[in-house]
């Protein structure tokens, strides 16, 4: 007999799901199968049989049949099991999407954000009595309205996600058995909560606009300017460097913490040193011959007033005469 791979134990055996598991797991150590031989014998894969007797997620009702059919066993215990784990799944779903201060579902015309939306949502599923499974097959009765898994319905009705579009939240409302002609209230509500979201996000505080202010300005200090708005110290940021022009992508926090400079290494020091010796060159202060003071308004190609030495080099002061 060929001996599968040891499965892992049931985490919680005592739970319902766990007595499920259990039980499939026993008919199949008696039919003496593993899970890809009873999945010749049915229409699901190994991996679905063996996550059904896993005990970590819920199976449909049609694999636990199927399990309990392919190890020669009829009518037996899977379905009356399977209806506990799904009732005590249920239970739980509706402790997570409890809101911390539960009260009255508002009505869609008095929406005001996420939390009363999703609210609302759960009323809607809680007063049908449907199953995610049933909610997932009234969905597909509108394909154009887009796809809705049950696994999909049942995060946006515990709060861990939220509807994307207005097809998205058409396709919930139809699943949900809400009529089409108040689907325009749902949907003038849902689009209120999208653009306060929007607006919470796009919102720029005082205290980050100094911020904002104050990182260009050390930014100035090396030379450097922003390519696009500043989010945070630690954030990358696009900047381009004043002296090369050159773009990269640097952190506020990075500058004078070790920063090696522009990539085309333009360091701030040797390039002011450049620069000054150019100047004195181009428009030196003293005579280099005899060091005197250069007299006021008088211009580099003058040459010197003391020694008349031009005071450029290779410079030929001009002559007095005609």
């Amino acid at each position: 007999m060929i001996v599968g791979r040891t499965e892992n134990p049931v985490p919680r055996p005592d739970s319902a799901l766990g007595r499920l598991a259990s039980h499939l797991r026993r008919c199949r150590a008696r039919a003496g199968l593993t899970n890809a031989a009873l999945a010749a014998r049915t229409k699901y894969s190994a991996t679905t049989l063996q996550r059904a007797s896993g005990g970590i997620v819920l199976p449909t009702l049609g694999v636990v049949l199927a399990y309990e059919e392919g190890c020669g066993i009829a009518d037996g215990d899977a379905r009356r099991l399977w209806e506990q784990a799904r009732q005590m799944a249920g239970r739980r779903d509706r402790r997570r999407a409890v809101p911390p201060h539960p009260g009255k579902a508002p009505r869609p015309d008095l929406i005001a954000d996420r939390a009363d939306m999703s609210r609302a949502l759960l009323d809607l599923r809680e007063r049908t009595g449907l199953s995610y499974r049933a909610m997932e097959h009234r969905a597909e009765e509108r394909p154009e309205l887009g796809s809705l898994s049950r696994s999909t319905a049942q995060r946006i009705l515990t709060r861990q996600s939220f509807p994307t579009s207005e097809r998205h939240l058409m396709a919930l409302l139809h699943a949900c058995a809400v009529p089409e002609r108040a689907w325009g209230d749902w949907v003038r509500a849902w689009k209120k909560v999208h653009r306060a979201q929007d607006r919470k996000k796009s919102a720029i505080t005082p205290a980050r606009k100094l911020a904002a202010r104050e990182a260009e300005a050390v930014l100035a200090q090396y030379q450097l300017e922003s390519v696009e708005p500043f989010r945070s110290p630690t954030a990358a940021w696009s900047v381009r460097c004043c002296i090369c022009d050159d773009l990269f992508r640097i952190r506020l926090s990075d500058l004078g913490a070790g920063w090696a400079g522009c990539p085309n290494r333009c360091p701030i020091a040797l390039v002011r040193e450049v620069a000054d010796a150019l100047l004195k060159q181009l428009d030196p202060l003293s005579c280099p011959r005899c060091q005197s003071p250069r007299a006021p308004h008088t211009t580099s190609l003058e040459g010197c007033a003391v020694c008349g030495d031009a005071l450029l080099p290779g410079a030929t002061p001009p002559s007095s005469g005609g």
